[in-house]
């Protein structure tokens, strides 16, 4: 009788921890569906990705971690040997360790242009100073040309989609949805108030649509924008048109550099997990992160101070 005594309480507890486990489980499931919309949105001109274009991705880069934020490739792929040339991004990607009080990483950008050929080249653009270039030309003509209407549209789609990836499209951005939103609220706790805010409505590159300095910021991401777009004229969903004559001005100043941003003979390589291709300067390798580069670096710090002026204005 003894042992059968200790036999049953050892099944009673057995089946209390199971029970536990389980309202624990069925819990965490219900957190998750509250913290993010249970429809996946996709940003517009984008289409689902594979573990092949992840595995691509991070061949690209040099890096594992943008993969765990992608969600999207553009519609039409423009590189010549068929590999993505850019990637949507989540705002808020889950993390590998579900965690109810905080976040980890939150992409300011919704796009990442990823192309290493690409990418090398308008790192260069921008060392010999083309966004000064850009930004003189929108402020010079005060708002009435198409680079400004370009650049308005962009930041509004950005806006927009940032905030059905977040809040879902049915409630959008309401007083109910952002009352009643979770990761609104983990976001105020890593960014203040006024920088979850600033973060929900940021355009491309995360840039302040509503700053009356009109800043092109990172070329990179503008390309990233103009290879979303639809291959004709006709309206896309959320205003995406093939209209970007941002884009168009980048590619320009490639194509006099006798860059082809559809790619080289050799340029798969890097792409496909090869041997990174080598001849001088005609090299493809894998690009070193832009913010490590200028992590130290004079603009870099004035950058970030106007971003945080913007955030406590």
């Amino acid at each position: 009788m003894y042992s059968l005594f200790h036999f049953s309480l050892l099944m009673a507890l057995i089946g209390s921890v199971s029970s536990i486990h389980h309202a624990t489980a069925a819990f965490s499931s219900g957190l998750r569906k509250k913290l993010r919309p249970t429809k996946c949105y996709m940003f517009p001109g984008a289409v689902p990705i594979t573990e092949a274009d992840k595995e691509t991705c991070a061949r690209q880069t040099g890096q594992v971690a943008p993969g765990n934020a992608l969600m999207g490739k553009p519609s039409r792929c423009s590189c010549k040997h068929g590999y993505p040339q850019a990637f949507s991004l989540d705002p808020v990607p889950p993390t590998q360790k579900f965690k109810r009080s905080s976040l980890n990483r939150v992409n300011s950008g919704l796009l990442k242009l990823t192309c290493p050929l690409v990418v090398n080249a308008i790192d260069v653009l921008e060392d010999e100073g083309f966004i000064n270039k850009m930004n003189s030309i929108l402020a010079a003509k005060e708002g009435e040309n198409e680079l400004t209407q370009c650049m308005n549209d962009a930041h509004a789609i950005h806006s927009s989609t940032r905030k059905k990836l977040i809040f879902g499209t049915a409630k959008g951005n309401t007083e109910e949805a952002i009352d009643d939103n979770q990761t609104f609220h983990m976001l105020k706790s890593k960014l203040g108030d006024k920088g979850a805010e600033y973060f929900i409505d940021a355009g491309v590159a995360g840039a302040n649509p509503l700053s009356k300095n009109k800043d092109v910021k990172c070329l990179h991401a503008w390309l990233a924008d103009y290879l979303f777009r639809v291959a004709d004229g006709d309206a896309c969903e959320d205003g995406m048109t093939s209209n970007h004559p941002i884009g168009e001005a980048i590619l320009l100043s490639l194509k006099e550099r006798g860059i082809d941003f559809t790619g080289t003979d050799t340029c798969h390589h890097v792409c496909s997990g090869g041997v990174d291709v080598e001849g001088g300067d005609s090299a493809v390798t894998v690009p070193i992160a832009r913010n490590k580069q200028r992590k130290k670096k004079d603009k870099e710090i004035e950058r970030r101070r106007r971003r945080q002026d913007q955030i406590t204005e």
